[in-house]
């Protein structure tokens, strides 16, 4: 539970700055009853030493701030003569003593404090606080004791022995001292919420069904008991539920994660975390039939129908998740969930539909981000994209009009890059890109992907959009320059792709922060893109840089070996190289063919015929395996099989 650790730490800070003294100072009673005039000439025998002391306080507090503390401890204790009972003035004597490294005077100092005034919480904090930092746990555990008896309704004590008794490892004691303070503490809410943290330890601890029914029993009544102390706080209730639905309580975890999103309308987690647990469960069957049962009784009720759904969209009954969406989508009109996730099942099969959803549901919501954002992506699945792009012009409107300092996300940076690549708007899709990449490096590459397996006429215009890129400044400069470069080699456009390489490797150069993009993919590329602008030996030099980052590169492997075996050199190596990729990848027809051309190079024609027939069965027509088995068959004349 998120909550419940905020209270140690609030602890530790209170200790801290108990051990440390508090630096602000006092405010005096004031003596000015009618102002200046009414003020007497001289102050009580009292007030007269009460002033006296309160004076060398703030001299010893500036002696301090000036980290003069022998001169700071000396004011403190001329302080503490005329206030003997001033737990604060001990305090700070007790401090500057620790920082002249006087520990055991410093001790001493608050103990004897101690033995005068048993009921100074504050000296015993201290104590207790300085003798953890020795190590010496009894006396800890005495001094909170000690707290615990004087002042039995304050929680700080009880749970600052149960602290200091846990790092014994005893979880039985300190769950007993739990109990006792919990009949004395007023509120007890702290000391349920660590109550409750043993349960849940001992509940992941235990492998047996029984203990961890127990465990999750226990847990969930004390945590019935803190929501009721502390009613709206959802780190309870988010914890309350998940206990009671892996406990199959399941109408009373609806009710719980019900309260979560009346207190947080806005919060998507809710909508999710029931089908979650149902299905963690693994009873969707029991979870539909509840869910139903609970949508009879509450048929308006927004959440119920959505969860509904969901369960029905996992279960792959698409009928049942769209009737339950609609519902859910009628009775809530200024929810945009249920619509988007409404209009999102309807456009697998019916766009049409799916546009005529996202309508009606700007009707109830003009000019609602998300919604708006959906029926971009509608439009682009339709190839509208200049519908597309406008939609999400008014969604980047819509989302700056209502904070100027927002962002949108950067998957609506990365569809608007898109659907202006599409349109050939160079400039406005480098600049969405960049933005998209700023926010997710990796959005680069899932752009690349969509472009290379787009057509012709969508590589030509991320070609330029790409160069667009290039020319804003980015940490993600020499990845732009590799993409730009396998975009060119997709075009048959070698050299060009040979320049963005070297471009990139330039760069990493330059800035090794980069150096991630120097990929074994990379260098393969590299390779491909000189071998086919006939710089062969560099090439080589590219396949086996690749090679050395990642051996089992299977394509490098083929390629290097390819190369060696048309030049009829270093055949043994090509060999070995083939012969892995092959281990790799069996039925490679390309490598099934390299490897017939080693044997064939290596005279060992029978063999080199047996792998071409079988790249031949894998690729029939391939005018290169044919012309092999062609070359292979004349060496082996009529004694060819």
């Amino acid at each position: 539970m998120r909550g419940f650790g905020q209270w140690r730490f609030l602890l530790g800070l209170a200790l801290f700055g108990v051990a440390a003294g508090c630096r602000s100072l006092p405010s005096p009673s004031s003596l000015l009853d009618g102002g200046l005039v009414s003020s007497p000439d001289s102050l009580p025998p009292d007030q007269a030493q009460a002033a006296q002391a309160h004076a060398l306080y703030s001299i010893g507090i500036h002696h301090e701030l000036a980290d003069e503390y022998a001169l700071a401890y000396d004011a403190y204790r001329k302080a503490a003569a005329l206030d003997s009972g001033n737990e604060r003035l001990v305090l700070r004597m007790a401090s500057t003593l620790v920082l002249q490294r006087k520990t055991e005077e410093a001790l001493r100092t608050v103990e004897e404090f101690l033995q005068r005034h048993p009921d100074s919480e504050s000296a015993l904090l201290w104590l207790a606080t300085f003798y953890g930092s020795t190590g010496d746990r009894d006396r800890v555990v005495e001094l909170f004791r000690q707290m615990t008896r004087r002042f039995p309704a304050k929680p700080l004590g009880w749970l600052q022995l149960a602290s200091a008794t846990a790092r014994a490892g005893d979880t039985n004691a300190v769950e007993k001292i739990l109990q006792e303070g919990l009949a004395k503490a007023k509120p007890p809410t702290a000391l349920r919420q660590e109550l409750v943290r043993i349960q849940l330890a001992r509940l992941q601890a235990a492998t047996d069904p029984g203990a961890q029914q127990e465990a999750r029993r226990q847990a969930i009544a004390l945590l019935r008991q803190v929501a009721e102390e502390i009613p709206g706080d959802t780190d309870t209730l988010y914890a309350l539920g998940d206990l009671l639905a892996n406990d199959g309580q399941l109408e009373e975890a609806i009710r719980t994660y019900e309260k979560i999103a009346r207190i947080q309308p806005g919060e998507q987690q809710v909508k999710s975390r029931l089908a979650k647990t149902f299905l963690a469960m693994d009873d969707q069957p029991k979870a539909i039939a509840v869910l139903e049962t609970l949508a009879q009784k509450q048929k308006d009720d927004v959440d119920v129908h959505y969860y509904l759904a969901e369960l029905y969209l996992q279960a792959g009954d698409f009928t049942n998740a769209l009737a339950h969406f609609r519902i859910a989508a009628d009775a809530s009109p200024g929810d945009p969930a249920p619509w988007i996730k409404l209009a999102a099942l309807q456009s697998e099969t019916n766009e049409d539909q799916a546009v005529a959803t996202l309508t009606e549901a700007l009707e109830n919501m003009p000019a609602n981000p998300k919604i708006l954002e959906v029926f971009a992506l509608v439009r682009m699945q339709q190839k509208r994209f200049s519908e597309a792009a406008a939609l999400l012009q008014q969604v980047y409107d819509a989302t700056i009009a209502k904070d100027p300092e927002a962002l949108p996300s950067h998957l609506f940076y990365y569809n608007y890059a898109v659907a202006c690549t599409h349109l050939r708007r160079t400039k406005d899709a480098a600049r969405w890109l960049h933005g998209a990449v700023e926010q997710e490096p990796a959005l680069l590459d899932l752009y690349m992907q969509r472009i290379l397996t787009g057509t012709k006429t969508l590589q030509k215009s991320a070609v330029a959009v790409l160069r667009a890129l290039a020319d804003i400044p980015s940490t993600e400069s020499a990845a732009i320059r590799a993409h730009l470069a396998n975009l060119y080699l997709a075009q048959d456009k070698p050299a060009s792709a040979v320049r963005e390489f070297e471009a990139a490797a330039a760069i990493v150069a330059n800035e090794p922060l980069q150096a991630a993009v120097l990929s074994p993919r990379f260098y393969f590329w590299f390779g491909v893109a000189l071998d086919q602008t006939k710089h062969t030996e560099r090439a080589i030099e590219m396949f086996e840089t690749c090679l050395a980052n990642d051996p089992e590169f299977a394509d490098a492997l083929n390629y290097l070996a390819y190369l060696w075996a048309v030049r009829g050199e270093r055949l043994d190596e090509a060999l070995r190289h083939a012969q892995t990729a092959l281990s790799l990848d069996p039925q490679n027809s390309a490598y099934l063919d390299t490897l017939g051309w080693i044997y064939y190079q290596q005279g060992r024609y029978e063999e080199a015929l047996s792998f071409l027939r079988q790249a031949d069965a894998l690729r029939p027509n391939d005018p290169e395996i044919l012309d092999h088995i062609e070359k292979t068959v004349e060496k082996l004349g009529t004694a060819a099989p």
